[in-house]
């Protein structure tokens, strides 16, 4: 196993594999995906950890040792985990809160629409659908609406400061560092962030990423 690398369980071994690569064409490093879960629990024995595991519970083995999201947290501890599932659930999503998981996606989403929540899930960001933090009392994830991940926000007036700003958020840079990566000053940068959110319609900067990945605007290094 790969340090940094991406581990994919699911028992539809098609769409595995599929999955896999298109996430090599765009430089990830996948392992060869697990159609079980007994068998990710024996590859994820060797170290190091995968950065990211992407998962789909339905269909996995399940014993009296637990769920399969549980199970794959107590074997990987420190690895993200992303579901992707054709069950959006209050249940599913309750489950997957509740094992920690920083995302779950449809099964049937984009292929865009999955890479960006891959990307932004390994900076650290979380991926929800808004239901998940309605009627379940979890405030663990930033809810991100089902419309800002079909790329559905719109256009929007954005100024090139706004858009420069905008570019950095999706480099995971904070206002701090925006503002000294701009030469300006961190009010100024607060300023125009708010302003842009304003315009995409975003409530959040998980939000603003997606949006801004959407519709073009490129990280800033």
């Amino acid at each position: 196993m790969t340090s940094g690398s991406v581990m994919l369980v699911d028992y539809d071994q098609l769409f595995s594999a599929a999955l896999a690569a298109l996430l090599e064409e765009e430089g990830m490093a996948v392992e060869s995906p697990l159609p079980t879960l007994s068998a990710a629990e024996r590859a994820l024995a060797q170290p190091p950890a995968p950065a990211l595991i992407i998962t789909d519970p339905a269909g996995l083995d399940r014993t009296e040792e637990g769920e399969p999201l549980q199970r794959l947290r107590i074997a990987a501890p420190d690895a993200r985990i992303l579901v992707l599932s054709a069950d959006l659930s209050q249940g599913a999503l309750a489950r997957s809160l509740a094992a920690g998981a920083h995302g779950h996606v449809s099964k049937g989403a984009s292929f865009n629409a999955v890479l960006r929540a891959v990307r932004l899930i390994l900076m650290g960001q979380a991926v929800y659908p808004a239901a998940a933090t309605q009627g379940i009392g979890q405030t663990q994830a930033p809810a991100v609406s089902t419309a800002d991940m079909n790329g559905e926000g719109g256009g929007a007036d954005l100024s090139p400061r706004e858009t420069q700003i905008l570019a950095c958020v999706i480099s995971g840079h904070s206002n701090k560092a925006i503002a000294r990566r701009l030469s300006i000053t961190e009010s100024t940068v607060k300023m125009h962030f708010k302003n842009a959110m304003r315009k995409i319609n975003a409530g959040n900067r998980t939000q603003a990423a997606i949006w801004a990945m959407e519709h073009g605007i490129a990280p800033m290094a």
